[in-house]
């Protein structure tokens, strides 16, 4: 079977066959049934809210985490005794193997389906949180650090891939750009965290916070059914086999279940692939190098004190977050190109005047604006990226496309330590992202792909 081969899928208008028995088994459900017509759906419902709602959840979580450390760089270095080059080293490992469980958990969620793996990646990744509190020394520390790093990696894919399979096609990039926005509210908890915890107490108590978020996540899930697409692809599989000819049943069954990554690169799949991988690596890459960076530069470089830093954190999460809304209705209402294109040149004209500063003002009006525009794409940006493979490997693709971009997003906050080892400053890195920007915008224009609005059978087979 190749990817010009696609299963059959009943359930979209008049079906081509009686439910399976797993679909039947869902069907018990009334979550389920609420979901039943997919991205074909023209009805919202309670279902469809809690799909989002524990999306959101995570993403908050997965911004309340990244945003802790780039808080507590100082207090780790003091506490520990540690240097800075030891911890950057210490956390691109460990960026290195979350960008591997980055492939894992989706890949993971194509077997076990989107639900149950959404349960069991929050539910550890509570338990690392709760291990990260109660370290007492460097390498305690960093081990469960890692091992929740590699949880949280994968949590956001498999949730987005419940998320495109269920709603409606028509309001796709905006409730994945809306569940998105919550990583922006996730980052002024950690701000608020970082304030009134971290700051008087200590950082050990601020990981409590994203724990207490994670099983809110993990309750709002129980409530949502299993992906109505991944549950009659299944069947489809089941049912393609038993009409294969005996002597191929066998390599026929084993190649639709275990769909790998050589078959992201087949004709047909081969250049969406390619444009998944481009657009999700260009963009980890311009996120990465002001995120993880910019309160530790306004420390160094502007003699900010953990409360002023904090603060301005708190804030430039909300402007990302209301990034998102633009840029998920310019991306449904028009084009994903569009939304990219909108917020990338916000970002890129407010950047190089912030990383220039040299006033207070400046570094709060411009470095708000920019976030505005750099997180605000990343909605459209999960969208773009789903969209471009088919339901029986979407959960492949999706891990493919981000464990590479993870990699790269470990390799450039450490390059842009380099430069700021060689300059003195990070703002000549900070100058680089407007430049990776445009070759992205111009790799879209080149591309050519667009699918807003289509559902996702229509798109990729």
């Amino acid at each position: 079977m190749t990817v010009e081969e696609p299963i059959a899928v009943a359930g979209r208008g008049e079906p081509s066959r009686p439910p399976g028995p797993l679909e039947a088994r869902h069907a018990r459900s009334r979550a389920f049934q609420n979901v039943r017509d997919g991205d074909a759906s023209e009805r919202l419902t309670s279902t469809h809210w809690h799909i989002a709602a524990a999306l959101g959840l995570g993403w908050m979580l997965d911004g309340i985490v990244i945003a802790l450390y780039a808080l507590i760089v100082p207090y780790l270095l003091a506490d520990f005794g540690i240097s800075l080059n030891l911890l950057t080293l210490a956390v691109t490992i460990t960026g290195v193997l979350a960008a591997f469980a980055a492939y894992f958990w989706p890949w993971l969620a194509d077997r076990i389906g989107r639900r149950t793996g959404f349960i069991v990646n929050v539910g550890l990744t509570c338990g690392f949180l709760v291990m990260i509190v109660v370290s007492s020394n460097w390498l305690f520390f960093i081990v469960f650090y890692t091992l929740m790093r590699m949880t949280i990696a994968g949590e956001w894919a498999i949730g987005s891939l419940l998320t495109v399979e269920t709603w409606p096609a028509k309001h796709r990039a905006k409730v994945l750009s809306a569940a998105r926005s919550l990583y922006g509210y996730g980052v002024v908890i950690a701000g608020l965290a970082g304030t009134y915890i971290v700051a008087p107490h200590g950082w050990r108590w601020a990981f409590l916070v994203p724990a207490v978020i994670g099983l809110l996540a993990v309750y709002v899930r129980f409530l949502c059914p299993e992906s109505p697409a991944w549950v009659r692809n299944r069947d489809a599989i089941a049912a393609r086999t038993e009409d294969a000819p005996p002597e191929q049943r066998t390599t026929w069954a084993e190649r639709a279940r275990r769909a790998a990554v050589g078959q992201l690169f087949e004709p047909g799949q081969r250049k969406r692939t390619h444009v998944a991988l481009f657009v999700a690596a260009t963009a980890t890459m311009s996120w990465y190098t002001l995120g993880y960076w910019a309160p530790f530069y306004l420390q160094e470089s502007h003699g900010w004190s953990t409360a002023e830093y904090s603060s301005w954190y708190i804030w430039w999460g909300v402007a990302g977050a209301f990034g998102y809304y633009l840029m998920g209705w310019i991306a449904d209402r028009w084009s994903r190109f569009r939304a990219m294109l909108t917020g990338n040149l916000i970002f890129i004209v407010t950047l190089v005047p912030w990383a220039l500063a040299t006033e207070t003002w400046q570094l709060w009006v411009f470095g708000l604006a920019s976030n505005f525009g750099l997180i605000g794409v990343w909605g459209t940006v999960l969208t773009y990226t789903a969209e471009l493979y088919p339901t029986r490997m979407r959960g492949v693709g999706m891990g493919l496309t981000w464990m590479v971009a993870g990699f790269l997003g470990v390799l450039v906050p450490y390059g842009a330590l380099w430069i700021r080892n060689a300059t003195g400053s990070f703002t000549a890195a900070f100058m680089l992202i407007p430049l990776l920007l445009v070759v992205q915008l111009i790799g879209l224009l080149i591309a050519r792909m667009d699918f807003a609005g289509k559902q996702l059978d229509s798109i990729a087979t």
